[in-house]
């Protein structure tokens, strides 16, 4: 989930102007969702934390004042009217798959949007363009446009995250090296503002606003889909070793791999390292014939163990991805960070080399932990920088890390988190960016780490549409 942090998106009608009766914030939020009292919940109840709250991060336990269930977008409206009435910031959260649970406002005594309610998917079986509510997962999505004429977009690969929220950060996935993102996918949406007026914003109408979703919530969006592959080959790569030369051989490997400039656009590929192990799990979108041709397993060193599936269909490729990505836990004591690596700050072999020499050996508190690296660029490096407000036009990969632990995780396993990525980015952060998708509560600097160049048109729109930032968390864009 991300920050709502200018306005709230969906295809909300205005406030109807009826007098409360009543003047506290429990009272408006009642009636805000027609008194129906399952759809507003607060922490005098007993499940509220379990049921309501569900916290992701255990580390950060911030506490709503209200969490609220509207079922149309009249009462989304409502609920936001209420926040500004008295003064509480607002938060949508769609899947709630939230590092730092900024789905929550990030601090307490935020007034909570679920969105889960909002989860209609229709297909336009003449244009294709699908209309999707953000309270969708992932899975959801997959699902709903495979029934409906075998369609699909870019997307991620954890079943669980919300669509809004997913779309809002970019939306990455297997497929954004040939098709782009799921944002540069998107048509149209509509949104609530901080003031609860409405507007209707793409590329020729409100442009501003629609550059902007980034800081908004959905509840509505209108996305181009596609024709799903006719077939793909689904490819798993295992590198097990108790020597620590052997799994920084394979990373270098594997980063000469992702280096290359001819690399076809129809492969994609997240690989995934811990202390003994380093796997790639990825997808080759077209025929068994074509990636032969490709030699990627002749450009890594040997294999403990490999599996290759051709001719597979789309929907059970995604099956079978989304199973090993759903091994992350729904709820956990847990530290995350990321990094953003472009061409220019590709590590030097000797500096992969220290990376793995640090995982392999360092305290790490006895947390448990991965780093992830998710292949990118291709076609989402054609759209210009500027052209939406995702910054990061000039990827190779990603790099994430996330460790779990048994109560509050230690300072030892943060610090051994930090100093990983000090490794491989050469003892120089100041030369990366870092993607909004994977927060960071320790980021310094944190709007301008997200969103680069972006930044001073985001503030703009942000002081034009929400000036006393309702829609607020700690690192979001401030006007």
């Amino acid at each position: 989930m991300v920050q709502l942090s200018n306005l709230l998106l969906g295809t909300f009608a205005l406030a109807s102007g009826t007098p409360l009766t009543r003047n506290d914030l429990k009272a408006c939020l009642e009636d805000a969702i027609s008194g129906d009292a399952d759809r507003a919940q607060f922490p005098a109840e007993k499940s509220f934390i379990t049921n309501d709250v569900k916290y992701f991060n255990l580390n950060l336990k911030h506490q709503p004042a209200a969490v609220m269930y509207p079922e149309n977008q009249e009462q989304v409206a409502e609920v936001v009217k209420c926040a500004a009435k008295y003064d509480k910031k607002v938060q949508a959260r769609a899947g709630g798959r939230d590092f730092i649970n900024k789905c929550l406002g990030g601090a307490d005594d935020a007034v909570v949007v679920d969105l889960k309610d909002l989860n209609a998917l229709e297909v336009n079986q003449r244009s294709w363009m699908a209309t999707v509510g953000p309270g969708n997962k992932l899975r959801n999505l997959i699902e709903g446009l495979n029934k409906n004429g075998k369609r699909f977009l870019p997307h991620g690969v954890s079943p669980t995250v919300g669509v809004g929220g997913h779309l809002m950060v970019g939306g990455l996935g297997l497929a954004t090296r040939q098709h782009g993102l799921s944002i540069d996918l998107l048509e149209q949406i509509e949104v609530v503002l901080a003031n609860d007026t409405i507007a209707i914003a793409s590329e020729k109408r409100n442009s501003d606003l629609f550059f902007a979703p980034p800081y908004v919530e959905l509840a509505q969006l209108e996305l181009k889909t596609l024709p799903e592959p006719k077939e793909i080959v689904l490819f798993q790569y295992n590198f097990t070793s108790e020597n620590p030369t052997d799994i920084s051989e394979a990373l270098k490997a594997y980063h000469q791999v992702m280096r290359d400039a001819n690399l076809p656009r129809n492969l994609g590929a997240s690989s995934s390292l811990t202390r003994r192990t380093f796997f790639i799990n990825g997808g080759f979108f077209g025929s068994d014939v074509e990636y032969k041709t490709l030699n990627l397993e002749g450009r890594l060193p040997k294999m403990t163990a490999k599996r290759v599936v051709p001719r597979t269909s789309y929907i059970d490729f995604f099956n079978d991805i989304m199973q090993s990505a759903s091994s992350f836990p729904d709820a956990a004591n847990m530290y995350n960070k990321d990094t953003v690596v472009t061409p220019g700050t590709m590590p030097a072999n000797s500096t992969i080399d220290a990376f793995v020499d640090h995982i392999t050996t360092a305290d790490d508190g006895e947390a448990g932990w991965s780093f992830v690296f998710d292949l990118y660029g291709g076609a989402s490096n054609d759209v210009a920088k500027g052209g939406k407000a995702f910054p990061h036009r000039d990827l190779i990969y990603t790099l994430s890390a996330a460790t779990t632990s048994d109560g509050q995780t230690s300072k030892a396993a943060e610090e051994s988190i930090d100093t990983a990525f000090l490794k491989l980015q050469g003892n120089r952060p100041d030369r990366y960016l870092s993607y909004v998708g994977v927060p960071n509560y320790k980021l310094k600097n944190a709007q301008a780490m997200y969103w680069g160049s972006n930044l001073a048109r985001l503030r703009k729109i942000k002081s034009q549409y929400d000036p006393s930032d309702l829609f607020s968390t700690p690192q979001n864009v401030k006007p």
